[in-house]
């Protein structure tokens, strides 16, 4: 099962961002079997001087408890860079990082297919 971890900045964390990055991606190569998505959400308002505003983290893993410990031994997450986090459970369906869409219409009917 998939979980998905969509994560809020606490003010601007540029310079924590930068401090704990090598530690952060140093954490995620290691537990990279278990990363379905990882990245940052850069800030989109022209006069926010932030240059993220937040994180998404998808991870593969049996139950959510196991997907909350995968990120919460995160540099990031033991470092304050979130101020909110939600974790919710995540079935991706159609896009383009998992190849187009996992159904087929028949009719009136909905057939999943390539599940991901």
């Amino acid at each position: 099962m998939r979980f998905a971890f969509v994560c809020i900045d606490d003010g601007d964390q540029g310079e924590s961002r930068k401090l704990f990055l090598i530690d952060h991606l140093k954490y995620i190569e290691k537990v990279m079997s278990k990363v379905v998505l990882a990245g940052p959400c850069p800030s989109s308002d022209p006069g926010d001087d932030r240059q993220f505003q937040g994180s998404i983290m998808i991870y593969e893993a049996s139950t959510e408890n196991e997907a909350r410990k995968l990120f919460e031994d995160d540099p990031y997450v033991r470092n304050g860079i979130w101020k909110e986090v939600s974790c919710l459970p995540f079935d991706p369906v159609a896009g383009q990082l998992i190849g187009g869409k996992t159904w087929l219409l028949e009719g009136d009917s909905i057939v999943r297919i390539n599940q991901v």
